[in-house]
């Protein structure tokens, strides 16, 4: 009978214990207003392409040579700041926000394929007046940059993975 006065004493403990760390480190969602009021440097960071609006970070001097940054799978550009600051007196640094990652919403068309993704990167260049640029990424965005310098190699400069 002490066991199992003592048992349940433990499991009550263990239980408050748990739901006092959920409550302590429970944040509720921010609004997209919200989120774009504390991560985007400009409202002109949002850009529409091919019906999807992509967060985009472009820096540095619009005649340098263009490097575009993809970041990896459950990130966002703000993976390259540190990159962006060092690169952007030399190149034109442009970072962006994949469809779904970030602060670009989902693509409406639900279309997450690697030619999809091209084809809003190619629209993305031709918008910016870009001609090549070096495509450099990781984790996924390196996939993408690989698909994509082996697709279009025209379109490429150099290639960092």
């Amino acid at each position: 009978m002490v066991l199992k006065i003592v048992l349940a004493g433990l499991v009550v403990l263990l239980l408050t214990v748990v739901l006092g760390v959920a409550a302590w480190a429970w944040a509720p969602d921010r609004s997209r207003a919200e989120l774009e009021a504390l991560y985007l440097d400009a409202p002109t960071d949002m850009v529409e392409i091919e019906g999807v609006r992509l967060h985009v970070r472009d820096d540095g001097p619009r005649d340098a040579p263009v490097v575009l940054m993809l970041h990896g799978l459950g990130a966002s550009l703000h993976t390259w700041e540190p990159w962006a600051q060092a690169l952007s007196g030399e190149f034109r640094v442009i970072r962006i926000d994949l469809p779904g990652a970030g602060l670009s919403p989902p693509d409406p068309t639900g279309d997450y394929t690697d030619a999809r993704t091209l084809a809003l990167l190619v629209a993305l260049q031709d918008r910016l007046g870009v001609a090549r640029w070096s495509v450099v990424g990781n984790s996924i965005g390196g996939r993408i940059a690989w698909t994509f310098a082996a697709g279009l190699p025209d379109r490429v400069q150099r290639l960092v993975l």
